[in-house]
């Protein structure tokens, strides 16, 4: 039997930080969230509001009350995060959220509550206890009305961020599947994404006329600039899943679909002192078959996350851009881990960065982006530290398969996750064990092959020719010696 302590109890315990939020009827407008730092003995009310009134056009008739619940939710999990601030070096944050919903009875139940707890566990490292109430509130606008169907059937229905996976992943599907149709499904509350966004989708639809819908559910804040934003938030891929979930129900499809490549989503450390919540897991395979079984539960039938790119790198992505031409895409598209405010926006050297200009030279796609490193003035941090432990997990991939016939036990004995993932997840992916194990070898192979082939051409702005040459030249004698 489970036993869960009391908050009291959380509380008297102090190797942890203590937040408690109590929320309000998640609303259109007028929403609020009391938000309690129980170490700072401090309180704040900020606005929260969602709009989730395209919804309004969708293909089921009704909009179920769960469905509602699964959107209140996802904002009270982002909204928790947000206001928070997280270290990977000081305590464990830990939250106690009270969010009134329509079922409380459903979210409220053992084998949801587990299933949420591994999920928020395993991506936050937090602790999460929730209490949900009976919400006694209007409806939102889109729940008190018939939908207004304009949508065909069977569209595939994608997350969009705006980034470069997203772009180069539809375009790969839009040219696989010349017959289908195209549901791109955006979240967040930052207004330059959203714009971002809106822009890629419009160019997209200018390409493929008529194939192709953008829905958005901004989450907004009032009165939130006095509570400094947690600039380690490792939860919003989850939530813009869950959201995306909500979106593709509704739609009528069981299954919800992003496009991210494979090395990004499985996102191996790469130095063993880079573990843990430094590494982001927002669409590691793990994570989606955890959203699958909260999602699923909470349903209360199957449905799934799916990545259909989980086993191609960033470059085989961007083939079908190269292919057709298409350099003039990426450019507006973002990438950076931390944009600058002013031009360029993108910086060039962190490891997302780094890993679009990889993916774009070994696809020969003339990369017009503009980057700090290469484009604006000399950035204040050291530009080659991520260029340097990117680099130093290719030498270590290259080295395991270059010294064994066995690679995958080699492989999983430096990245003993690797074996987790397989186990866990090949079953969802359709594959036998041994299949999933040749693909993902296979994966990694390539992008050490793409990465050797290309380095030379990414390392511009961030290591000095000397210094570069001559540290290529004694791994290449090291290499030839092992």
């Amino acid at each position: 039997m489970n036993y869960r302590p009391s908050l009291q109890q959380k509380l008297n315990e102090s190797d942890y930080s203590d937040y408690t939020l109590h929320f309000q009827p998640v609303l259109n407008s007028n929403g609020s969230v009391l938000f309690i730092d129980h170490s700072q003995d401090k309180k704040l009310t900020i606005g929260i509001n969602v709009d989730d009134t395209e919804f309004k056009y969708r293909v089921q008739a009704e909009f179920p009350a769960i469905v509602a619940d699964l959107i209140d939710l996802a904002v009270a999990i982002y909204t928790s995060d947000r206001l928070a601030p997280q270290s990977l070096t000081e305590k464990q944050r830990r939250f106690h959220v009270r969010l009134p919903v329509r079922h409380p009875e459903l979210l409220s139940a053992e084998p949801f509550l587990t299933k949420l707890d591994d999920l928020l566990k395993w991506t936050t490292d937090s602790e999460w206890v929730f209490d949900f109430q009976k919400r006694i509130a209007p409806q939102r606008l889109v729940e008190q009305h018939q939908s207004l169907q304009i949508l065909p059937q069977g569209c595939e229905v994608t997350l969009w961020s705006g980034g470069l996976d997203a772009l180069a992943g539809l375009y790969t599907r839009l040219m696989m599947y010349p017959e289908k149709q195209f549901i791109l499904f955006g979240s967040g509350s930052n207004n330059s994404v959203y714009a971002r966004q809106k822009k890629v989708y419009k160019e997209i639809e200018s390409i493929f006329p008529g194939r192709c819908n953008l829905f958005r559910v901004p989450i907004r804040f009032d009165d939130s600039s006095e509570q400094q934003k947690n600039k380690l938030s490792r939860v919003r891929g989850v939530v813009f899943t869950l959201l995306g979930s909500a979106c593709a129900y509704l739609m009528g499809q069981q299954i919800l679909y992003l496009y991210e490549n494979g090395m990004g989503a499985i996102n191996l450390p790469y130095r063993e002192s880079a573990v843990g919540l430094d590494h982001s897991r927002s669409v590691h395979p793990l994570t989606l078959l955890m959203v699958s079984d909260v999602v699923s539960e909470l349903l209360g039938k199957e449905f799934q996350v799916k990545n259909p790119f989980l086993f191609w790198t960033k470059a085989e992505m961007c083939k079908a851009l190269a292919k057709t031409g298409r350099e003039d895409l990426p450019p507006l598209t973002m990438s950076c881990d931390s944009p600058h405010r002013q031009k360029p926006v993108q910086c060039g050297y962190c490891s997302s960065c780094l890993l679009r200009r990889q993916s774009l030279a070994a696809t020969n796609i003339k990369d017009r982006t503009r980057y700090v490193v290469l484009h604006g003035k000399p950035p204040v941090k050291d530009p080659s530290l991520c260029f340097l432990n990117m680099q130093a997990q290719v030498r270590t991939l290259d080295s395991l398969f270059a010294v064994s016939d066995e690679p995958w036990k080699t492989l999983t004995k430096k990245f003993p996750i690797l074996d987790d993932v397989v186990d866990r997840t090949a079953t969802a992916e359709n594959l036998l064990p041994a299949d999933m194990r040749s693909r993902l070898i296979q994966l990694y192979q390539n992008y050490v092959s793409e990465w050797n082939a290309v380095e030379s051409q990414i390392v511009n702005g961030l290591l000095n020719k000397g210094s570069y040459q001559k540290a290529f030249s004694k791994y290449v004698v090291s290499s030839q010696q092992g």
